[in-house]
Formats: structure tokens, C-alpha cells, sequence
């Protein structure tokens, strides 16, 4: 017997009510699918349903009647390692020895796949916190693909593939994965990537070229390494089979064995035979076989938590010789930091005494400085008028900022990098968050506030540098024109 599908969807927010729909929702299904009334005779339905028991269990087998093949679909629902897991096995058993080609991994009825589809509806499953749902993620923005990189990079927890294909100049019906989002709920994330921007912020934020427009990339979790399917077309069993494969080869759901019966008179028999005995023994063998599987689950749990406790202890004792030198480390630099602040106002009151026109003491100061000494960017009109209002920011931080952006349109002008990467090149040489446009609800509710008239001509000013936090959050809107 061997395994050619595994699906699991687990949930952290569960109640006996939720468990208790899941298990009608897959009776229903039964009931549909193989009323009893019409039941063929090569299939057989078992079934472990009970009040007393909090696990749920449809067994359903089917037997080749010319080879003897048996297929067996099993569906559970029960509480693991608490959480709430709804679980789908497929068992395949050859019937007889001969040698013939047989899939080692393949998908499940449509009826199955539905099912399956609507209890990921039914409760919340999230891997690595995106949301397990038969839906397809699309990637339209640089920050898109730099988000997914980011998922791929630093999400530990991850346990799903993620399907990644460009659909640049294609259409809904001319993807290749278009329908495995709902094909490989609970085995897969399908993501379609729409622009050369997202394709270029990931592959920029992740270090390397992983993602092309010209072929579909399957992002495996750590510490798998990501491939690419080398060719334009693949088939669909070359994007399908080794991820049934790798899903195929999943631990079996641990759940527990079948409760034992109390409070239940037996009949008394007049006499007893040597029959009622034999068939108390197995019983009660029977009973002994589930509490040694039953103790051995628990045991494999206690050995699994006595190391995850270990291995948090190490790591709790790193971090706390972590935190002392960071303290230390502090301390030092916060005496530094008083020390420059005092050398800071010194400087700047002999540079008040010796030159008071260089002394930044409003906004309006530090946009006019930069208008002299930024040759890269031009100044309208409003944005002196706007400097000239403005009491909260900064003057030095203002200047600072120009100044940074200067040198970036600089670098950009000299072809240092393209136009995808002026977010990245200001985030790591100058911290500065930079922002192509604002939101669509904003341009429609205050389109008028982001237009200004600069030499004549009307221009939109949505991109802008976000600096700081909260109350001390700096914000320069811009026109970005590409073709100067």
C-alpha cells in the first residue's frame, strides 16, 4: 500500500461548534456523494462517528472487480496538537503482483477537491500567516514583489510551496495555473505575477534572479531551494506531480484511538462457555493494542515537546547574553549621543555667530538652501509656500532628505540603476522610504490636493519620501519625470 495524496488544513481558532459543523458538512457530502440506497457493490463505507468521540473518521474504499486494485479515500476530522485538522488520505493497494505502470501521486476526485475547497471556507488556516484559500494572489508592484520575497526569505514557519507565474501579456484562460489554486488547496499557494516591476522587486530584495516572465518558478519552504521549470510551456505534470509528490510523503495525522466503553452491562449469560471467553480475551486485546498506540503518541509528543523545551532554552539563554550586551551597548551610545548633542549646539551657535545666514531655523530655510545646492530637482512655487507654514519637521532633517533624494536622481540620471529600483537604492543608502503613488480612494476623494502647476504645465505629485515615525513622520511629495 502506498500514499498518492496528502492534504491537511489546520486551524488555531476552533470550538466543539466548529468541529461539530465540519463533521455535518462532511456527512452531508457523504450522503451525496454515496447514498446508500444506490451504493454500488465495489465500494464500501466505514465510518468512526460518535458523541462520545472527538474523532471523525469516512473510510471510503474502492475494488477494481478485474484487478482486484483497491483505492481508499480516508476524510478525518479531529483535534491535533491543538489545533483542529481536517485531513484527506489517499491509499492506493495493488491487487495482484503483476508489474504495470502505476502513479505514485496524483490528485483526487473533483468531488473531493470541492470538499475540501469549501471547509478551507469554513474555518481560518493560515501558512506562515497568509491565508490558505482556493484563490490565486496576484503581485501587480515592486512592493509586491519585494513582500513576497520577504515570505519567502524570513518566514520559518512556512510549510506550503508557492506557485509563481507572470502573466504579462497573457490572458485569465491562456495561464498554465490559473485553476491549481483550487486543484491544490491545502498543498500550494498559486501567485501570478503581472508586471516587470514586481518580478524585479523580488528578485532584487531576494539577491538573485529567481523569478523570469518567461517560465513558472515553484518557491519550496526552507531550506528547499527554489526552482524554475525550464521551459516555456510546461505541461501541467510538470508543475503538479513533484508537488504531489512532496505532499504524498507527509507524516500520517496523529489522532486518538477509539474510547473505551464504560458503564455498559454486558448481558449475563447462564453458563460460561469457552466461546464468550475467547471473545472477551479479544476484546480486551483489543483494547490493550489501542492504548499501546495510544501510549506511543503520547510518548513521541512528550519526546518532541522535551526537545522543542531544550532547544527554546538555549535560545532563551542566547538571547538573554544578547539583551545584557545590547544594554551595555546602549548605555555606551547613549553617553556618545550626549556627548555630540553637546557638540552639536556648540557648533551650531559658533556657526550662528560666524555665518547666521547658514543656520537652518525653519523649513523654509532648508528648501531654499536645497533649491541652491540640489542640481538634480527643481522646486515649485507651492512648495515654498507650503515650507513657509510648515512649524513641526525638522529643518536639518528636511535638508537631509533633499539632499538624499538629489543624490539618488543623480545615480539614477547616470544609470547606476533603473527607474524599479529607487525604492530600494533609497532604503539602504539613506533609510528613506519612497513611495510611487498614493492610494486610488485618495486620488478620488482629494485628487485636487496631489495637483500643482509648475511652468505651465499641470502636474500629479502622488509619489512621495516618507521619513520618521508617527509624530515625528515626514512626508515630500514629488513629480517623477522619466523622461528628463
Amino acid at each position: 500500500m502506498y500514499t498518492t495524496y496528502a492534504m491537511t488544513l489546520a486551524t488555531k481558532k476552533w470550538t466543539e461548534g466548529t468541529r461539530t459543523q465540519l463533521v455535518e458538512r462532511v456527512e452531508n457530502w457523504r450522503q451525496q456523494q454515496f447514498p446508500a440506497d444506490k451504493l454500488p457493490g465495489n465500494i464500501r463505507i466505514r465510518t468512526r462517528h460518535s458523541p462520545d468521540d472527538e474523532v471523525y473518521r469516512l473510510a471510503v474504499e474502492t475494488t477494481d472487480v478485474a484487478s482486484s486494485f483497491k483505492k481508499t479515500t480516508i476524510l478525518t476530522v479531529a483535534p491535533n496538537n491543538g489545533r483542529l485538522a481536517f485531513d484527506i488520505r489517499v491509499h492506493n493497494e495493488p491487487g495482484r503482483d503483476s508489474i504495470v505502470p502505476r502513479k505514485r501521486a496524483e490528485l483526487p476526485p473533483r468531488a473531493v477537491i470541492e470538499l475540501a475547497c469549501a471547509i478551507a471556507n469554513m474555518i481560518e488556516v493560515y501558512d506562515a500567516e497568509r491565508r490558505v484559500a482556493p484563490s490565486v494572489r496576484t503581485l501587480a508592484t515592486s512592493l509586491d514583489g519585494e513582500a513576497l520575497a520577504a515570505d519567502v526569505l524570513s518566514a520559518p514557519t512556512r510549510r506550503l510551496p508557492i506557485i509563481v507565474e507572470s502573466t504579462i501579456g497573457k490572458s485569465p484562460e491562456s495561464t498554465l495555473t490559473s485553476t491549481l489554486a483550487i486543484d491544490l488547496i491545502g498543498i500550494a499557494h498559486v501567485v501570478h505575477v503581472t508586471s516587470t516591476d514586481a518580478i524585479a522587486g523580488f528578485n532584487q530584495f531576494f539577491g538573485s534572479v529567481i523569478l523570469d516572465r518567461n517560465y513558472v518558478s515553484i518557491l519550496w519552504p526552507k531550506p528547499e531551494h527554489p526552482s524554475t521549470i525550464a521551459t516555456s510551456q510546461p505541461s501541467r505534470e510538470q508543475i503538479v506531480d513533484p508537488i504531489l509528490a512532496a505532499a504524498a510523503l507527509q507524516p500520517p495525522l496523529a489522532v486518538q484511538p477509539l474510547p473505551r466503553a464504560t458503564n455498559q452491562s454486558r448481558p449475563t449469560s447462564p453458563q460460561i462457555t469457552d466461546t464468550s471467553t475467547a471473545t472477551q480475551l479479544a476484546m480486551l486485546r483489543h483494547e490493550i493494542e489501542e492504548h499501546r498506540l495510544h501510549i506511543e503518541q503520547l510518548d513521541d509528543e512528550l519526546e518532541r515537546t522535551e526537545n522543542d523545551r531544550d532547544e527554546f532554552s538555549e535560545l532563551l539563554e542566547e538571547e538573554q547574553i544578547r539583551v545584557e550586551e545590547l544594554t551595555t551597548e546602549i548605555s555606551l551610545l547613549r553617553g556618545r549621543l550626549s556627548a555630540v548633542i553637546l557638540q552639536a549646539v556648540d557648533l551650531e551657535a559658533e556657526l550662528e555667530r560666524a555665518k547666521p545666514e547658514r543656520v537652518l531655523r525653519r523649513v523654509l530655510d532648508a528648501v531654499n538652501r536645497a533649491r541652491t545646492e540640489c542640481a538634480n530637482l527643481e522646486f515649485a512655487r507651492s512648495a515654498f509656500e507650503t515650507a513657509d507654514k510648515l512649524q513641526g519637521p525638522n529643518p536639518r532633517d528636511v535638508l537631509h532628505d533633499l539632499k538624499a533624494l538629489d543624490s539618488a536622481v543623480a545615480a539614477w540620471r547616470s544609470d547606476t540603476f533603473p527607474s524599479a529600483g529607487l525604492t530600494s537604492y533609497l532604503r539602504d543608502t539613506s533609510g528613506l522610504d519612497f513611495v510611487a503613488r498614493i492610494g486610488e480612494d485618495t486620488i478620488n476623494r482629494h485628487g485636487a490636493w496631489y495637483t500643482i502647476t509648475h511652468n505651465g504645465e499641470s502636474l500629479h505629485i502622488g509619489a512621495h519620501l516618507r521619513a520618521g515615525k508617527n509624530r515625528t513622520l515626514n512626508r515630500i511629495y514629488l513629480h517623477v519625470d522619466s523622461n528628463r
